[in-house]
């Protein structure tokens, strides 16, 4: 693509120095690390850095066009083409979608948004869809999937340039269909600006990231662009659907902001599209019954949680109603589910007490957990957390606390991506006064896991929360390989082989 046709889609733009030309464009980049000759440069203004401060760098590497917000004067070079609009966020999603070649129309794209169940009910339909003979790409909080090539994710929702670039990927490599998680962040800061988003999902909401949104209405604001954007820049000659759980108290806000068809899920409405009910929790998984068009259907998972019932609901409306899979194809495909790493994934290495490794961090995530524990648990329940926003949202973590020590029989509190923040001042924020139970501060949270399991007795539940199958800390700046599940494994199979 030549620099006149990439800017051609622009049109607040104003144009200085020197004046695009049919030179092609080899690469879209916003890290100035990442510039090859012949590169355009989108200069972001982040949280933590501001690219117009390395323009010069920029110019130095060899790129040939910068797209800015704020005009360097006088000119850093006369020998690029400069070009100033009012928000290279926008402009980043208008010049990926197009230098990749609008790769999202090529796709059925799934997205998820809510702020509990995103990555369970992703990996659910990325999971349903393969088992039904799908090539599928999974955009998440645990990687980034392209058909069976996997890499590692650092945005749950990346941003345009890798969004699409990805979209590009699995489109070469003959994709069916792209599922993504869409974050708060990703919404606020247009990340899925001109994408082709065909049914849009949302879980719930509850606090989180309000370091970021300020407020729950604006934080429910962001959620609900997903849905006002809902088919908004291409068809494919079907209908969009948004799928709704109508048992939030935002599910209203949703369903206004859509105008595509609506499907709703709830385990407490029987007039919704989908009904679950009857609810039964196994030791190594949940049985309910689903009620949809008029017929009831007794479904088993292999995973703990009785709202991982509304999760699959979302997923199976998805496949019902946008994919129009029959019922009996989707539970067929169901039976063959395996499960979602690091969500109340059960860790066995023959012990005599049962451990699970779970992602909750929210409030509402670790009450429903640990609630759901708490009905069939033989002996103590035992939790292990931290509190994920080390310079962060910390008005949270009095409310963690109180669900810890109100659920639990031993709590221990421990790290978890502490950034810059000291993570005993953490602990002792989520712990307040509380006293009641005992409790233990263990600022290491590898030897946290193995004070537990040294500890630990037969017939105890150990819920190891807030990590799942995140494969890393964040510990100042830096990104720490930590992988809680292979951790936990492995000092149980040294357990027993003691």
């Amino acid at each position: 693509m030549n620099q006149v046709n990439l800017l051609s889609v622009m049109n607040n733009k104003e144009i200085y120095g020197k004046s695009p030309s049919h030179e092609t464009v080899t690469a879209l980049v916003n890290d100035h690390r990442q510039i090859v000759p012949g590169a355009c440069f989108i200069a972001i203004k982040g949280q933590n850095f501001d690219g117009h401060s390395v323009l010069g760098k920029a110019v130095q590497s060899g790129t040939k066009i910068l797209i800015v917000e704020e005009l360097p004067m006088p000119l850093i070079s006369e020998d690029v083409v400069w070009v100033q609009v009012p928000s290279t966020y926008r402009a980043q999603a208008i010049l990926a979608n197009h230098f990749f070649e609008e790769p999202s129309t090529k796709l059925d794209l799934v997205a998820v948004t809510g702020t509990n169940g995103k990555t369970t009910t992703t990996t659910m339909i990325s999971e349903l869809l393969t088992n039904l003979g799908h090539r599928t790409g999974l955009i998440g909080t645990l990687h980034y999937k392209v058909d069976q090539t996997y890499y590692p994710a650092i945005n749950t929702t990346p941003d345009a340039l890798k969004l699409q670039s990805l979209f590009k990927e699995m489109v070469d490599h003959d994709c069916d269909d792209a599922i993504i998680e869409a974050s708060s962040h990703a919404l606020a800061l247009g990340r899925i600006w001109y994408t082709d988003v065909n049914c849009a999902i949302f879980t719930n909401i509850s606090r989180e990231h309000l370091d970021f949104h300020k407020t729950m209405d604006h934080y429910a604001y962001a959620k609900s662009l997903l849905f006002a954007h809902l088919g908004e820049h291409f068809e494919k000659g079907q209908a969009k659907l948004a799928v709704i759980n109508a048992d939030d108290a935002y599910a209203d806000l949703m369903m206004q902001a859509s105008g595509a068809e609506i499907a709703t899920y709830s385990l407490k409405d029987p007039s919704a599209t989908a009904y679950a009910h009857s609810i039964e929790s196994l030791e190594d998984g949940i049985r309910f019954v689903l009620d949809f068009k008029g017929q009831s259907h007794s479904i088993q998972l292999p995973m703990l949680g009785s709202y991982n019932v509304a999760n699959y609901m979302a997923a199976f409306l998805c496949l019902a109603l946008y994919y129009h899979f029959s019922v009996e194809d989707i539970l067929q495909a169901t039976e063959d589910f395996t499960g979602v790493r690091g969500r109340m994934q059960m860790i066995d290495e023959g012990q005599d007490f049962q451990v699970i490794v779970d992602f909750a961090h929210t409030p509402d995530a670790l009450e429903n957990v640990l609630t759901d524990l708490n009905q069939h648990k033989r002996g103590r329940l035992i939790t292990m957390m931290g509190h994920s926003g080390g310079n962060r949202d910390s008005g949270m973590r009095p409310d963690l606390g109180d669900i810890l020590f109100k659920y639990s029989d031993w709590v221990v509190l421990t790290a978890d991506n502490p950034r810059h923040e000291n993570v005993t001042k953490i602990c002792q924020e989520m712990r307040q006064n509380h006293d009641e139970i005992p409790y233990t501060i263990i600022e290491d949270r590898q030897e946290a896991i193995a004070y537990i399991l040294d500890q630990v007795e037969a017939n105890d539940t150990v819920l190891f929360a807030g990590k799942g199958g995140e494969p890393y800390q964040v510990i100042g700046d830096e990104y720490v390989p930590f992988d809680e599940i292979e951790i936990v494994r492995q000092l149980l199979h040294n357990r027993g082989n003691e």
